[in-house]
């Protein structure tokens, strides 16, 4: 029988945890090392330019304390925009006390998943009530669009990602730009700023490595959205479809 289920997770742009990934290192004392609005309002604007070119991409989502409403805990997937949205990957779910992880195959405009029973997939339309693979390089709605919007962004030093040299910096996002992204249904009824870091290449064409939202105050919940292997061919196939009960 098929497990009716809802998963969303509050508000963040291409969104992301305060516990950096893994393999991050730090290239000096942030204390010492805030910068020139300036700078980081430059190095923003140019990252939300590049995002807009960015079609493909490895794309890692956790949790990490008590997201309200959160069901998703990990999101890993290879996604691709063009000449039409693929994406194929799994998400571990929370399901009353125990987890489960299941394959996620985005094609044709349609998500399909195995969650509500091992091995047998499901069609769950445009995949809103897990997760919306279609909005992440999404011009408009998406990372690109995210970026251009961050509000008082601040020069906060320089982090290792996963290989990648990058510049991080704090600002503030409106929940009405990052809850889709985040995974959640909708944006709160009345539109909230939460504090928002992200990491962005040194190197050009300066693509969004890392974000992070704190959803809560005080800030022990949050979610990371790490990116990796731009560029990178994505492909899928609809698998075989149980029909429904």
């Amino acid at each position: 029988m098929k497990v009716r289920f809802k998963i969303a997770i509050a508000a963040a742009a291409a969104a992301a945890l305060a516990l950096t990934a893994c393999g991050t290192e730090k290239s000096g004392p942030e204390a010492s090392s805030s910068g020139s609005d300036d700078v980081a309002s430059s190095l923003v604007a140019k990252s939300a330019e590049a995002m807009k070119n960015v079609t493909s991409a490895h794309v890692t989502m956790t949790a990490d304390g008590n997201v309200p409403n959160l069901k998703v805990t990990k999101l890993e997937a290879d996604v691709a925009s063009k000449p039409a949205v693929v994406a194929t990957g799994e998400a571990t779910v929370q399901m009353g006390q125990d987890t489960q992880t299941a394959k996620l195959i985005y094609v044709d405009d349609h998500l399909y998943s195995d969650i509500a029973e091992p091995g047998q997939f499901f069609d769950y339309g445009a995949g809103s009530s897990i997760y919306n693979l279609s909005v992440i390089f999404d011009p408009s709605q998406g990372l690109a669009n995210a970026l251009a919007h961050l509000k008082d962004p601040k020069s906060a030093g320089s982090e290792t990602i996963n290989g990648v040299q990058t510049t991080k910096i704090t600002a503030k996002a409106s929940t009405n730009d990052v809850a889709e992204l985040a995974g959640s249904r909708k944006a709160p009824e009345n539109a909230q700023d939460w504090p928002v870091t992200v990491w962005i290449a040194e190197s050009e064409p300066h693509n969004l490595v890392q974000a992070q939202i704190n959803v809560t105050d005080p800030a022990d919940a949050k979610v990371t959205m790490t990116l990796s292997d731009f560029g990178k061919t994505v492909t899928a196939e609809k698998p075989a479809i149980t029909p429904p009960n």
